[in-house]
């Protein structure tokens, strides 16, 4: 199914009980967050609602390319975390308005919401079952909880002189390569896809996500209040010691957790595993407890 080529999406104000958009299009629906700040999401097909919540780069149009694969059991959205994408911005800005922004988003739909957040969009995910009930299901992809902090801080310091020098390429591939831990084959990879020029486009805000995960600090002790069924996600061949630490304590802490490893795959499954990655996402949305 020929889903979002060459369609443009209708921009719409979300309200309570809005209709889902058909399986054969897409629209184009702004949110605003607790602050007033604007959020946007891009939704196709029918069913409960998927909510995907992009990682540290790029935006809403990693995940869209999924759609085609889920829009005929979900109402699939992914939305654009503040500052990138149709989403605006502010001056102030923080994990927490981050986790706002997906709750916000949450509670503008009818019916049982699955949440699913890759990378640092997995933060915010998971950080915004804090403040809604309304996320039936949770799924993490190498949600970051470990990175070292004086890691993170160097890292945020060099993508803002790179940035300030225009080098915004060469800072998203050391972020990659530093931080994240990808390959240089996988990040080879990344460079031939269509979504290579928003990545690099949204290292110009990337600092101060770097620099709000280095201060944000996990506690286990919380997560016994996240009882839906959550599923977690990693790469096998992963190569991030900071990412499967992440997974362990999650795996240790979380209620209810589902662990699958995705076979012959890093970080970007959306990307490059999408049928594998559908599957899980299918085959988790719905079980039955």
């Amino acid at each position: 199914m020929a889903l979002l080529r060459g369609h443009q999406p209708t921009l719409l104000e979300a309200s309570a009980g809005q209709t889902a958009p058909a399986a054969n299009r897409s629209e184009l629906i702004a949110v605003t967050s607790k602050d007033g700040t604007r959020i946007g999401m891009e939704c196709a097909g029918t069913g409960p609602t998927l909510l995907f919540v992009h990682g540290g780069v790029g935006d809403r149009t990693r995940w869209t390319p999924m759609f085609p694969l889920l829009a005929s059991r979900f109402t699939t959205c992914a939305m654009d975390r503040r500052g990138r994408g149709a989403s605006g911005d502010s001056a102030e800005y923080g994990l927490l308005k981050e986790a706002e922004d997906v709750a916000a988003v949450v509670n503008s739909r009818v019916g049982p919401i699955f949440v699913f957040g890759h990378s640092l969009g997995g933060v915010a995910a998971l950080e915004a079952t804090f403040l809604t009930d309304r996320i039936a299901r949770l799924m993490l992809y190498e949600t970051p909880l470990y990175d070292p902090a004086d890691d993170l801080l160097a890292g945020a310091a060099r993508v803002e002189e790179m940035v300030e020098r225009g080098e915004l390429e060469r800072a998203l591939v050391m972020f990659q390569t530093e931080i994240v831990k990808q390959s240089p084959e996988e990040i080879a990879r990344m460079k031939t896809r269509s979504t290579w020029p928003g990545l690099v486009a949204s290292m110009a805000v990337h600092a101060r996500t770097m620099r709000a995960l280095a201060v944000y600090r996990f506690d286990a002790s919380r997560m016994k209040s996240v009882t839906m069924p959550t599923l977690l996600l990693i790469g096998e061949d992963t190569a991030s010691p900071y990412a499967k630490q992440s997974i362990g304590a999650l795996r240790e802490s979380l209620p209810t957790p589902t662990l699958v490893v995705l076979e012959r795959q890093e970080h970007n499954a959306m990307e490059g595993g999408r049928d594998l990655l559908a599957n899980v996402i299918v085959k988790f949305a719905s079980a039955k407890e």
